[in-house]
């Protein structure tokens, strides 16, 4: 769609509403992320992986590794992290992104 502002509203209604503690640091994750907060958006999945190994969270860290600009430094864990995203259980909304 192109649109950043609706995503964004998308991702701050998802954040408000998430029934969970892991669900709501892995959208609070993305806001940052989208923001230009990367560091810290790495932070917030990685405290979201503490709590419960998810398909989202360990794809948010991917994502923000894979676009940090270390390049060839963290391919190799990039793809360790998409390993095991696929097999942790997920909502299905961002499995099909993956690849």
């Amino acid at each position: 769609l192109n649109c950043p502002e609706a995503a964004m509203r998308s991702l701050q209604l998802a954040w408000q509403h998430a029934s969970s503690e892991h669900e709501r640091l892995v959208y609070e994750g993305w806001i940052l992320y989208d923001t230009g907060h990367y560091e810290e958006g790495l932070q917030k999945a990685e405290e979201s992986i503490c709590i419960k190994r998810s398909f989202e969270a360990f794809f948010l860290k991917a994502y923000a590794l894979a676009d940090s600009g270390l390049g060839s430094i963290c391919s190799s864990t990039v793809i360790s992290l998409l390993e095991d995203a696929l097999r942790c259980p997920s909502d299905n909304l961002r499995k099909g992104q993956e690849f």
